[in-house]
């Protein structure tokens, strides 16, 4: 009866369970393809997903951005405007791929042609699902999301192994071809599906309206892949593809808790986008503190049973438990900037968010050029919080120029203060896994208490 009622729950439930499923099958890809690759063929794949990350912002020039607001300003005509707009986006795909070509395998000769092809339809195929995505949300249709959520990502696992086991090419290539021939299934049903829908698909002011709103966001959605995977392109270069196989294995840790906000941030951005639409931002703040308990109650599982986790996964020389903790920590705190970032894209103050996030990637571009070479993988995941820290501050800032007293400062704050004391018994702990049972159990029953305190002042 609460689920009908309430179509946010429902769609979060929804959503989560599916994201669920879906890592699911990356989580079980690290366990198989740590086992059946080298080391280095498995850092070196990382490092290829890293350029399929940053490079799917360029080949899809962000066009799924300008559906959150098309479906309110244009939701007479929304299924002709999303079959213009694709058609738009595959024109750019083609001339990106051709520039990238030119610059990585002609000019500079840096990278292989296999690889640059394969990371150009891999990006490509990324960025339809991710645009089928968007519009799924924004018509409440829980059941196609799931699906989009599940599908690509259990297709790269299972045609992946196959590949390995019988194609007589290294690891890495043949995990890259099964991976991009996986997502690239369900990125053709979802264009065909969209690209028959009635309309034209030459339309100047849809794709005027549509390009207003993704190109500034370009940079900023660029910046934000630097951030994220740029670590790894630069852990290669100075510390070798083995040190980032250990890095990547880690990173997956993190991932869960961004894994889980990607799948519950479209369904609170539609949300917030209707609230501020509406002008009524009261409910704001609570959504705040129940998002922030879910976030932290993940965070302290995560650190609780991280170093069995990472032993359970992947082989002892993928054992490097300092990580956990920065990893978990950058996670939340790309968490936190989701928020404030939501309110920037309503009221299209996109350049200035932009802005923001590329200081931010500079940054931690910066710091790792100077603390990778010293300290490795480890530097590499400090650097990202640190960033990701001033990119929250920055975007706060930003935001409440903009309105104020959508969020709690004092729920952040008491959020992060929560964050650093759980970290602080991790190191203290990590090593003797009945103390840190013991204690993070009680941090998560107290979790439980408070939960279970305001549902029943609710009542």
């Amino acid at each position: 009866m609460i689920m009908k009622k309430n179509p946010l729950l429902k769609s979060s439930v929804v959503y989560v369970l599916a994201t669920i499923i879906g890592q699911g099958f990356s989580f079980l890809g690290i366990i198989v393809f740590t086992r059946i690759m080298t080391q280095e063929d498995y850092g070196n794949y990382s490092t290829y997903y890293a350029y399929v990350s940053i490079f799917t912002v360029l080949i899809g020039a962000n066009l799924y951005y300008a559906l959150n607001n098309a479906y309110i300003d244009k939701s007479e005509c929304i299924h002709a405007f999303r079959k213009s707009v694709l058609a738009l986006s595959a024109i750019i795909a083609v001339t990106v791929s051709t520039l990238l070509w030119l610059v990585g395998c002609v000019i500079l000769q840096r990278l292989p042609a296999f690889f640059l092809i394969m990371a150009a339809l891999h990006s490509y195929a990324f960025f339809v699902v991710n645009y089928r995505v968007y519009s799924a949300n924004m018509e409440n249709d829980y059941k196609k999301k799931q699906w989009l959520l599940i599908l690509p990502n259990m297709l790269q696992l299972l045609i992946s192994i196959i590949f390995i086991f019988m194609l007589p090419i290294n690891g890495c290539y043949a995990r890259i071809l099964g991976s991009v021939i996986g997502v690239l299934l369900i990125a053709s049903i979802s264009f065909l599906e969209i690209i028959h829908c009635e309309g034209r698909i030459l339309d100047k002011e849809y794709w005027s309206y549509a390009l207003k709103i993704a190109l500034p966001s370009i940079v900023m959605s660029l910046s934000f892949m630097v951030m994220q995977q740029s670590d790894k392109v630069m852990i290669t270069e100075f510390c070798g593809a083995d040190e980032t196989a250990i890095y990547s294995v880690i990173y997956y840790l993190g991932y869960a808790v961004m894994a889980i906000d990607q799948a519950l941030a479209p369904v609170r951005q539609s949300w917030i986008y209707q609230q501020l639409h509406e002008g009524n931002i009261q409910k704001a703040k609570m959504i705040q503190k129940w998002y922030l308990l879910i976030i932290a109650f993940i965070a302290t599982g995560l650190l609780m049973i991280g170093p069995e986790l990472v032993m359970l996964v992947a082989p002892e020389n993928y054992w490097k438990f300092s990580l956990i903790v920065p990893f978990v920590c950058g996670a939340c705190t790309m968490a936190l900037y989701r928020f404030y970032t939501e309110i920037l894209l309503f009221y299209k103050k996109n350049i200035s968010l932009s802005l923001s996030v590329f200081f931010s990637a500079v940054l931690n571009v910066a710091l790792n050029v100077i603390w990778i070479p010293i300290a490795g993988a480890t530097a590499a995941a400090y650097t990202t919080v640190a960033a990701s820290l001033v990119l929250f501050c920055l975007t706060a800032i930003l935001s409440r120029k903009v309105i104020r007293d959508v969020y709690s400062g004092r729920s952040f704050l008491f959020f992060l203060l929560f964050l650093v004391g759980a970290s602080g018994i991790y190191y203290l702990t990590y090593l003797t896994a009945i103390w840190r049972y013991a204690l993070y159990g009680c941090i998560l029953t107290g979790i439980l208490i408070v939960v279970l305190k305001e549902q029943r002042n609710k009542i």
